[in-house]
């Protein structure tokens, strides 16, 4: 499944992509990781956040299921 990134400004995140409750996090250290049974809510709240990387911390890092890509 390929999911389409959009660029996002934020000092920690590259970018990030939404398909099928799948959610995919480039960082800035070149780490990718796909994260599982998000919501769209969940996406959308994090795509319009004005710190990407305080929400990722709080809202996503330990809820949801994910695998590191590389």
């Amino acid at each position: 499944m390929t999911i389409k990134m959009t660029q996002v400004k934020s000092t920690s995140i590259s970018e990030i992509g939404y398909k099928r409750r799948t959610m995919n996090i480039v960082f800035k250290n070149g780490k990718i990781y796909e994260f599982k049974r998000v919501p769209r809510a969940k996406f959308d709240e994090f795509a319009a956040s004005t710190s990407k990387g305080r929400f990722f911390n709080k809202q996503v890092k330990d809820s949801f299921p994910y695998t590191e890509l590389s």
